[in-house]
């Protein structure tokens, strides 16, 4: 989340290309070294957006004070907030969310994520006050690839199933959002 002048240069020329393309909003995350929100270069992001909404991404979830990194935040002009509560998934860090929707007062949208599926998603909007919720609702398919080299990993050293397709199942989109309609 520390920028180097060769990866913002990319960043704003990807949040260019966006508008360009006409992109529904960008989403970016950027710390100092400290591990505060890089204030001056996010409100570059967001200026570079020039009106696009920009989400503000699990960044968050390392800072060293998120109750000041949602004031910055806000202050930046971002629309939301991508988050687990800094945890390792949204359901354990619902309190924390809680309290950065209590704290953020309608003035930005916290959207929990990480750990999100349709079975938790009912209960995490009751703990948290949350309305939006980021998700992949992501399953996968057996490749029909017969010959398996096994013991080799393409993802270095964690362990993914090269032998698998990954998708996002409709099936789970409507259960999440069913849940959600069943709140109201």
């Amino acid at each position: 989340f520390l920028f180097t002048p060769s990866v913002l240069a990319s960043s704003l020329a990807d949040i260019l290309m966006a508008r360009e393309l006409c992109a529904y909003g960008i989403v970016v995350g950027c710390l100092t070294a400290d591990g505060a929100v890089d204030k001056p270069l996010l409100r570059r992001f967001v200026e570079a957006a020039e009106g696009l909404p920009v989400t503000f991404h699990r960044a968050i979830d390392v800072c060293q004070d998120r109750a000041q990194a949602l004031e910055d935040i806000i202050e930046a002009g971002c629309a939301r907030i991508l988050t687990s509560g800094g945890a390792a998934s949204a359901p354990e860090g619902a309190e924390a969310i809680a309290a950065l929707v209590k704290q953020a007062a309608g003035r930005i949208l916290i959207m929990p994520g990480a750990g999100v599926t349709p079975e938790n998603v009912a209960d995490l909007a009751r703990k948290t006050g949350a309305r939006e919720f980021h998700f992949s609702g992501r399953t996968s398919e057996p490749s029909p690839m017969r010959y398996r080299h096994e013991g080799v990993s393409m993802g270095g050293t964690v362990t993914i199933d090269e032998y698998a397709y990954l998708f996002t199942d409709p099936k789970k989109i409507r259960q999440a959002v069913e849940a959600l309609q069943a709140l109201e």
